[in-house]
């Protein structure tokens, strides 16, 4: 099985699929929790045009798993990174597509486009939204909220983000405690870097204007999506110039491989308008 070896010395499991294809590069990134397997049914049609590449994230699928958890560590930042060397690697060269799911492999995607713009031919951000929970703890808080909560994120945040800490600090405290990892933490310091992650969370969603993607760009949500509801979606359509929005219908936060046949057509339809 192929593996590389990233900076911090971690074993990276990666998979590339028709690399000798003329047409362009594709780019798969999953969510937090999840492995390259998500997009199985994705690379089913897509490796039979496109050069497809994917990678388990650290700590995920196949790749590497650290012993020690560190709660106040964001991903994003060191993914970035192993996709960078992953594509140095196997010699790929911009431009490429990227499809990210979910709100941490779709927020990658769109922070790509900031990093490389004139590399990325195209973004389709599949079950995505203007969210990163790239971090156990932000991933927890987000688990918790109900529904409601998600489909109004934006307008219930300013007003109640401190009660809302306050009622899950609780539950996020006995999910640590039942963790596989070791977590030797007071529960003060805990708090402490819970509300760090927390708040700067919402800080980045103040602050976040995606106006820098100017690669046409295609959004995906699932009608009963309850983790990136299609208000989410929608949103998203809005902060991103030009880009494309599609709900399917009977589909959840796992669309793309609940409803395969129909996401893929969606993908495709898309791509193939852009060449």
């Amino acid at each position: 099985m192929p593996y590389f070896t990233n900076q911090d010395g971690y074993e990276l499991y990666y998979e590339q699929l028709n690399p000798n294809s003329k047409k362009c590069t594709v780019i798969l990134l999953h969510g937090f929790a999840s492995s390259l397997q998500f997009f199985k049914e994705q690379i089913k049609v897509l490796k039979n045009h496109y050069r497809i590449i994917c990678f388990d994230a650290l700590g995920h699928g196949k790749s590497d798993h650290p012993k020690e958890l560190n709660l106040s560590k964001n991903m994003r930042d060191e993914i970035i990174r192993d996709l960078e060397d992953l594509l140095e690697h196997l010699n790929v060269k911009g431009p490429y597509g990227i499809i990210g799911h979910s709100l941490t492999g779709g927020m990658i995607g769109q922070l790509i486009c900031k990093k490389h713009p004139e590399d990325v031919k195209f973004l389709i951000l599949l079950n995505s939204g203007y969210i990163n929970t790239d971090n156990v703890l932000r991933n927890i808080f987000y688990n918790l909220l109900p529904y409601m909560i998600r489909i109004n994120f934006l307008d219930v945040i300013d007003d109640s983000i401190v009660d809302i800490l306050d009622n899950t600090k609780p539950y996020i405290v006995q999910a640590l405690s039942n963790s596989l990892y070791d977590v030797n933490l007071s529960k003060d310091e805990i708090d402490m870097i819970l509300e760090s992650q927390i708040f700067g969370m919402v800080n980045e969603i103040k602050e976040y204007k995606p106006s820098y993607i100017k690669c046409p760009t295609l959004i995906v949500g699932g009608r009963l999506d309850n983790f990136a509801p299609e208000q989410m979606a929608e949103e998203l359509h809005h902060k991103i110039p030009h880009s494309k929005l599609e709900i399917v219908d009977f589909a959840g936060h796992f669309g793309p491989a609940q409803r395969g046949e129909r996401y893929n057509k969606i993908i495709l339809e898309f791509i193939k308008s852009i060449h």
